[in-house]
């Protein structure tokens, strides 16, 4: 390192702001030594699908910014300098923007997308644009343009997804901080294998005009990071001016309790492993459960232990209606009925100002894509479009579901007085590369019902050969809808007893 005085590893944006203070040259160097370790780590990780070449030259121009700030003893823009990653369905006017197609590889827009505009205008220097899982569909990160990405701390396996790229970009030290997306778990499954943080604001929270769609009703967009801190930083440049909400009708769900006492519900029924339709499990994931179930229910007893003010209340699986994965895909689930919609009105969009395919049955003949990256929502509506249709009756049975859906979720946090749900977000560890889904995660019910979720580190799995470290495992938290802040207060806490984050070892 040139500068012994600081470390690249581990930064937040906290310690890095401070440091410019003393010396404005460490903003380009820190940009440097990101670059630097992009060179020698990702060529293996495969977490980045573009390197933004003027990076660096935009670091050097706000060294100059800094100086002057410093000079005049002005505060600096909340993301000055810091060098973030973006997954590749964010649209930027500078750089491609392919959600991980091969056929998508030459795409480009007149603009970047609003939130993009939003993090520019708070200083922020996009570093690269990293891998995700193609069209983010599922949750291995395996992309026709990218490959597959692989985890940090076990390149045997997969770093979850979609958001995979982000998320092992981040745990691998290669920026301060990055974007994801989440329709299903695609922010916190990334963020639980990858031992980092990852935050689904309440759906509409933060805008999603400009990213490449998968599910209007269930699309939101949310930052990433190595701390809860940091993750807090970029959400409140990431959120819609003044907090502004899409549907102004809805209000919080705020409680009258205003004590720092905090009840949180312990989702006993998101413990369990999902059995096979055959009634079977796998003794591999019996044996992977254990170890998620042990790291999660030791974490909770650390909390207990050490805040007096947190109080768990256990949540019994007969006290609500079903949740699970199962269910919920099967009944409430709208990706297959929307992606086909959204995705061609976005490449109609005047916003793409050039695209080999402006249509997803274009994509689909061109065959550049990886056909084992993708799933029935590729194909669903190309092949039964009167089904799978926004005019469809299955359509409106599914959103007449999640309707439901979500005022069972709410008399839940009413009856037990929550201001949250906590449970692991995936039930196993991340699985083997080779393997064509993660199943035994638990974000569909967040995504559902558009409530607020994050995903932090609470320890790692027993070391193997391949896992010199163990393998992360992510504790999710679930707030009430629009209390975004009041969940990222508790996570901070909860971050604060467990100290689940490890740095990975690269090599």
């Amino acid at each position: 390192m040139d500068s012994p005085a600081w470390q690249a590893g581990e930064m937040t944006i906290t310690k890095f702001h401070e440091l410019l203070r003393i010396d404005p040259s460490i903003g380009p160097e820190l940009v440097n030594e990101y670059l630097e370790a992009i060179k020698q780590y990702d060529g293996t990780l495969k977490s980045l699908i573009i390197i933004n070449s003027t990076a660096l030259e935009t670091a050097i121009e706000k060294a100059t910014e800094t100086l002057t700030f410093n000079q005049t003893n002005k505060p600096f823009p909340p993301l000055h300098s810091v060098p973030i990653i973006l997954k590749d369905n964010y649209s930027t006017a500078d750089l491609p923007t392919s959600a991980g197609v091969k056929a998508l590889q030459k795409l480009r827009t007149k603009d970047d997308s609003e939130v993009v505009s939003q993090l520019r205008a708070a200083g922020a220097i996009i570093l690269a644009k990293a891998n995700l899982h193609e069209f983010a569909l599922q949750g291995i990160t395996l992309s026709s343009l990218g490959g597959q990405t692989l985890n940090p701390y076990d390149k045997t396996r997969t770093p979850g997804g979609s958001s995979g790229g982000t998320g092992a970009a981040l745990a691998a030290n290669f920026a301060l901080a990055g974007c994801g997306t989440d329709t299903m778990n695609s922010l916190r499954s990334p963020a639980s294998a990858c031992g980092v943080v990852g935050f689904r604001p309440s759906t509409g929270r933060v805008s999603c005009v400009g990213i490449v769609p998968v599910s209007a009703t269930q699309d939101a967009a949310g930052p990433m990071g190595r701390s809860v801190g940091d993750v807090r930083i970029l959400y409140g440049v990431m959120k819609r001016p003044d907090g502004e909400k899409v549907d102004s009708m809805e209000v919080s769900e705020a409680t009258s309790r205003t004590s720092r006492q905090v009840r949180i519900g312990v989702l006993e029924a998101y413990f369990q492993s999902e059995i096979y339709e055959d009634g079977t499990l796998e003794l591999e994931y019996i044996a992977e459960n254990q170890i998620v179930q042990d790291i999660i229910r030791l974490s909770l007893d650390s909390i207990q232990e050490q805040d007096a003010d947190i109080t768990f209340v256990p949540i019994a699986p007969s006290s609500h209606p079903d949740w699970s994965y199962g269910t919920l895909f099967a009944k409430a689930d709208t990706q297959a009925f929307e992606f086909k919609h959204y995705l061609d009105e976005f490449l109609q969009s005047p916003l793409v100002s050039s695209t080999p395919h402006r249509s997803l049955e274009s994509i689909a003949q061109s065959g550049e894509f990886d056909l084992q990256a993708m799933t029935h929502v590729f194909s669903a509506a190309l092949e039964d479009p009167e089904t799978f249709s926004l005019a469809s009756e299955a359509y409106r049975s599914r959103l007449e579901y999640i309707a439901a859906l979500k005022e069972s979720v709410k008399q839940c946090f009413d009856r037990y007085e929550l201001d949250a749900l906590v449970y692991p977000h995936q039930t196993q560890l991340p699985v083997k590369i080779g393997a064509n889904k993660q199943s035994g995660r638990n974000g569909v019910l967040a995504a559902l019902t558009g409530r607020p979720a994050i995903c932090i580190p609470a320890g790692q799995s027993p070391k193997t050969v391949s896992a010199m470290l163990g393998v992360p495992v992510g504790l999710e938290l679930m707030g009430r809808r629009w209390e975004d802040d009041e969940l990222l207060d508790i996570a901070e806490r909860v971050e604060g007893v467990l100290k689940g984050r490890v740095n990975p070892i690269l090599h």
